[in-house]
């Protein structure tokens, strides 16, 4: 049994590939075509490679703010909520608008008690 891990072998077989590559004539390289035909085909893959990665990333990072996000979240009643807006409208480390909270729809006090509670658990945000 081969007790070499995996990675090294494949860097050891990329090593070798590459010295290959490089003691071969150009023309055995480039196999009949243009170097700027093979240079402009390299940069078409490299940035297919590089919008490919993006994406991933991107699902990658959105996954994770679903599962960081995932705190369970006490349910509170709307007379609660517009409390502690109230305290915080009180305590004038924010701004907020000069509506009443008894105009605001029960779901538009609900939104904004748990955005101010989201500043007040960020120990890095700026009020």
């Amino acid at each position: 049994m081969n007790e070499q891990p995996d990675e090294d072998r494949v860097s050891k077989l990329l090593d070798n590939f590459f010295e290959e590559l490089q003691a071969m004539p150009d023309k055995d390289v480039l196999a009949g075509e243009s170097p700027q035909a093979v240079r402009a085909r390299a940069a078409e893959r490299l940035a297919r490679a590089l919008q490919e990665a993006g994406r991933r990333r991107m699902a990658a990072a959105r996954i994770q703010a679903v599962h960081v996000n995932k705190a369970p979240v006490k349910p509170v009643s709307v007379q609660e909520a517009r409390d502690y807006i109230a305290r915080v409208i009180e305590d004038r480390n924010y701004t907020l608008a000069a509506r009443q909270l008894e105009e605001m729809p029960e779901s538009e006090i609900l939104r904004l008690y748990q955005q101010l509670r989201e500043l007040d658990d960020d120990p890095g945000s700026a009020r």
